[in-house]
């Protein structure tokens, strides 16, 4: 039997209209998985306890099952022109509504959704979450690959960083009800950057290359599949080497 396999399972994913949430969403829908997406577009905030409980229920009316969930969904303020100034800004300067949006978004509502979601797998006694993480989770950034007076959104390195608590502290938490519990951490992937910021980018890790679009599917296909089934409360990552210098 190929471990690997999806087929029939049923997988939330938290941001899934985003540019990773729909590599991932792609991908293990062409492993034959059932992909629910938990998204600002598909009208569920996963920052709303009602909300999250409301879709939750919703998928487990429709299917009956819950196998996995992935937490993908991060603020991108740097996108929004209302905010981009913000974002970048030196971190004595850093607006706290600001912050205190990002860590709202990014941690409190991963851990809403692996609330909920958990209750439904303690139930069944099975499933695997994945909690999306970020190379800048585990080191500090290196301002200097960004325009000068640009620096790396404090809140969402703060955030990430947290995330890997929140691995911990779940997978210690449902071991015994086998759930499983993992952090993906992956490095910068290319998407239209300037070719110089690429370049400096790629030379921060050991494959001298920012990762090319699909890369992070392998990882996200293992850990939610019966290939990584004696893997919990552990960390994968996937960032070129950066974080290994």
């Amino acid at each position: 039997m190929n471990p690997f396999v999806l087929q029939g399972r049923v997988i939330i994913i938290t941001g899934g209209s985003g540019f990773l949430g729909k590599q991932y969403t792609r991908a293990l829908e062409e492993a034959g998985a059932i992909v629910a997406n938990f998204d600002v577009d598909t009208t569920v905030d996963v920052r709303d306890e009602e909300s999250v409980r409301a879709s939750v229920g919703a998928v487990m009316s429709r299917y009956g099952r819950i196998d996995g969930l992935i937490t993908n969904a991060a603020a991108n303020p740097a996108a929004d022109r209302s905010s981009a100034a913000d974002a970048w800004a030196p971190y004595h300067l850093f607006p706290a509504d600001l912050f205190r949006n990002e860590i709202d978004l990014n941690l409190v509502g991963a851990f809403l959704v692996a609330r909920e979601v958990s209750k439904v797998m303690m139930e069944a006694r099975q499933g695997s979450i994945i909690f999306i993480g970020s190379d800048l989770g585990v080191i500090g950034p290196t301002n200097s690959i960004y325009a000068e007076g640009k620096f790396k959104d404090i809140a969402y390195g703060v955030s990430k960083a947290g995330i890997l608590g929140l691995t911990r502290f779940f997978a210690a938490f449902l071991g015994s009800y086998n759930v499983r519990v993992n952090a993906l951490v992956p490095g910068g992937m290319f998407r239209n950057h300037d070719p110089e910021f690429a370049k400096d980018n790629g030379a921060l890790n050991m494959l001298g290359r920012m990762a090319h679009e699909g890369e992070f599917n392998g990882p996200i296909q293992f850990l939610l599949s019966d290939a990584s089934s004696y893997m919990t409360g552990a960390t994968l990552t996937v960032d070129g080497g950066r974080t290994a210098w």
